[in-house]
């Protein structure tokens, strides 16, 4: 789902954490070695996303965070700020030469690194570690 969260709104706060859980603790993030992407360039997205970013002659940026259920994708265009959450469940990741795309329900992201490439794969690395660590512990005993 994705949500306007320029203004703080407690309900919304809420879905967030019941689709993705709670935000990790400072101490976790510590042990985690950080939960934050670096800044990506968005190069594609899926049309409700473009909608929002309105691919025009400026490039788009986003980072993602990792929780305890899912990722959140965040992305900002002119004053407004957005969360696209993505539970573990419905989050896919493929990777081509030089670029990601990041699938969750009907909607899409493709990015690019806008720094550091090594920075972004040591991410999506332990982003596609934290989805397979979840999904097993989830789907109980065999």
């Amino acid at each position: 789902m994705i949500f306007n969260i320029t203004y703080e709104k407690k309900d919304i706060t809420d879905e967030i954490n019941s689709l993705v859980g709670l935000p990790y603790s400072f101490m976790t993030r510590l042990r985690k070695g950080g939960i934050g992407s670096e800044k990506m360039m968005v190069t594609d997205a899926s049309p409700i996303i473009e909608g929002l970013l309105q691919f025009e002659d400026q490039p788009n940026f986003c980072n993602m965070e990792l929780r305890p259920k899912g990722a959140i994708v965040y992305f900002k265009y002119r004053a407004e700020m957005y969360a696209w959450t993505i539970p573990f469940a419905k989050l896919s990741l493929f990777r081509s030469e030089d670029s990601y795309r990041i699938y969750g329900e009907a909607e899409f992201i493709k990015v690019t690194k806008a720094m550091n490439s090594d920075a972004l794969r040591q991410f999506m690395n332990k982003l596609r570690n934290h989805r397979a660590t979840y999904l097993h512990s989830i789907a109980g005993p065999n």
